[in-house]
Formats: C-alpha cells, sequence, structure tokens
C-alpha cells in the first residue's frame, strides 16, 4: 500500500470530524479537537512538496554563499569547495560546510565574526522563506468561534 503522508493525514482528520466531534459534549474537548485538526490540516499541507520553497530558501542560501565567499576570499581566507554541489540539499550542505570551516579555520576575533554574521543573514533569510510556505495557526478554530 502506498498511501502518501497527506492522505493518511486526510483521513485521520475527517475519521475525528465525522466520528469523534459529533460525540464530544464538553466543549473544552471540542476546542482541542480543533486544535488537533488544525495541526493536522498544517501537516498535510506541509507533507506536500513545495518546489516554490525549495527554491526560495535554495536561492537565499547560495546567495548567502557567494556573500560569505567573496568576502572570505577579500580577507585572505579560500573556503573549501563544495561537497556535491549536485545533491539536492546541496545549499543546506554548503551552508554547514562553510560553518565548520569557518570555526575550524578563521580564528576568533572580527574576521570570523564578519563572516559568521553573513552566514548566519542567509541562514535567518532561508527561515523566513520556510516561515512564508508554513501555515499560520489558525487560534479561532481552537476558541470555537468558527461555525461549526
Amino acid at each position: 500500500m502506498n498511501t502518501t503522508p497527506a492522505t493518511l493525514l486526510e483521513a485521520a482528520r475527517r475519521a475525528l470530524r465525522d466520528a469523534v466531534r459529533p460525540v464530544l459534549a464538553d466543549e473544552h474537548a471540542r476546542t482541542q479537537l480543533a486544535a488537533v485538526d488544525d495541526i493536522l490540516s498544517k501537516l498535510q499541507r506541509m507533507t506536500a512538496w513545495q518546489p516554490a520553497l525549495e527554491r526560495e530558501e535554495g536561492d537565499a542560501l547560495r546567495a548567502g554563499e557567494a556573500q560569505f565567499t567573496d568576502r572570505a576570499l577579500a580577507l585572505g581566507f579560500a573556503p573549501p569547495a563544495p561537497i556535491d554541489a549536485g545533491a539536492a540539499d546541496a545549499p543546506q550542505q554548503r551552508a554547514r560546510q562553510l560553518s565548520d570551516w569557518l570555526y575550524d579555520t578563521v580564528p576568533a576575533g572580527g574576521t570570523r565574526d564578519e563572516l559568521d554574521a553573513l552566514l548566519r543573514a542567509a541562514l535567518r533569510q532561508a527561515v523566513a522563506a520556510e516561515r512564508r510556505h508554513i501555515p499560520r495557526t489558525d487560534f479561532s478554530a481552537m476558541t470555537g468561534s468558527k461555525d461549526d
């Protein structure tokens, strides 16, 4: 059986909605169930492959790598060659590689701090891309203010 995670999550949501919710008399239990449904809904959407997210995150990391490498070279340090530039997670691998190289190679102080700030900025941009693609919490569903 090749059931996708999204299909399994939808089945769980349907079972909760159709079988469990109708028999819950306590309002607190109903709001807790709404919270679970909201979480399952988010997980369902997050399990689908999102090429736009991958592209946006990769672009942020590649741009940060370019800035990092250019600055490191200008400061007299030569970062290592990428491990596997063709890998699907190459931008993430490269960020880890540069972070390891930075702390193993560049002496503590202003230069390392400057390069670290460039790397952290790229990582923040990648996380910001991820956040743009993650659905926000639906608090109204958890408080019962949505139409039942």
